[in-house]
């Protein structure tokens, strides 16, 4: 269960930021890689291999997912002291996503998500352009089978600069059979999809006042609601297995850049190693502390 947004800046083209929610504690890698003769940049989840990042060539992929059933017990697929537990859930969503970075024509990247089945709304933007694909999957009966296959489906669209915003949460707009749904089957996913259509609504009303890349994080980050599961930032124990905001993304096409802001979770990264003289990609951690960017600190030390 996550939220997602994009908006257009006439500074800064296309920018995109998540708030990622998991129900279990979470360790994120940091990861740059330069194989297939392309830099990526992305996040790197240790126990389930989710991937999200951006590229050499400022192209960023966002998601968040459909597939909430999955979704939500990724974390009771580790078995204390199992090899499982040890090496972690390979998510093939992250590895798709991962493959795709290795592209530089963004249609390359979209066709690649599509033909992988990825399911999810997810965004895939660089300076000038945005595109949204909602995907997810149905089967001719109640129960896949080999002989009755699930079926994936995508609506891929552009988003308008004239737009200038986009945001989704766990619930499908342009395919709303996807995702939670209005009628749940019960009063834990009714509250889900309350939740989910909550989130949207906060956020949305939000984005007309974001000016710069970090405003888009502080409209993610608003919690007007005294129950927390239904604001856009939760405060869940995962411990408990509760939804928490592990974490908050921010990617920024123009200065190919990924910025993460851990909140419930640990983080593992060398900074000097990502960020060095020959980098084509560049990470930043964000603290909830008012602290100087990367640019304010060189400003200040060539003055």
């Amino acid at each position: 269960m996550c939220t997602v947004a994009v908006v257009y800046l006439k500074e800064y083209g296309w920018v995109g930021a998540k708030n990622r929610d998991r129900n279990y504690p979470t360790t994120i890698g940091i990861t740059q890689s330069n194989r297939y003769d392309t830099q990526r940049l992305y996040i790197d989840d240790k126990l389930s291999r989710w991937t999200e990042g951006i590229n050499e060539h400022g192209i960023g992929i966002l998601s968040a997912a459909f597939s909430v059933k999955s979704d939500e017990k990724e974390g009771a697929k580790m078995v204390k002291g199992t090899a499982r537990d040890r090496e972690g859930y390979f998510s093939p969503d992250g590895r798709s996503i991962r493959e795709a970075l290795k592209f530089k024509d963004i249609k390359k990247v979209i066709k690649h998500l599509t033909d992988s089945e990825l399911a999810g709304a997810t965004f895939v933007f660089d300076e000038n352009v945005c595109f949204l694909i909602e995907g997810g999957f149905t089967v001719k009966k109640s129960n896949s089978t080999k002989e009755n296959p699930r079926e994936y489906f995508f609506n891929l669209k552009e988003i308008d600069k004239k737009d200038k915003q986009c945001a989704r949460t766990n619930h499908g707009i342009d395919l709303p059979e996807l995702g939670y749904q209005k009628g749940g089957m019960n009063a834990e996913q009714k509250k889900a999809r309350e939740s989910s259509v909550e989130r949207l609504k906060i956020v949305l009303s939000n984005l007309d006042g974001v000016k710069e890349p970090g405003d888009l994080l502080k409209a993610l980050a608003d919690q007007p609601n005294k129950d927390t599961f239904m604001n856009p930032v939760r405060k869940g124990d995962t411990e408990k297995s509760e939804m928490a905001t592990t974490g908050q993304l921010l990617i920024v096409p123009k200065t190919r850049t990924l910025h993460y802001r851990p909140i419930e979770s640990k983080i593992e990264f060398e900074y000097n190693k990502i960020n060095h003289p020959d980098a084509k990609t560049y990470f930043e951690i964000i603290s909830s502390r008012n602290l100087l960017t990367f640019s304010e600190y060189t400003a200040t030390k060539s003055t």
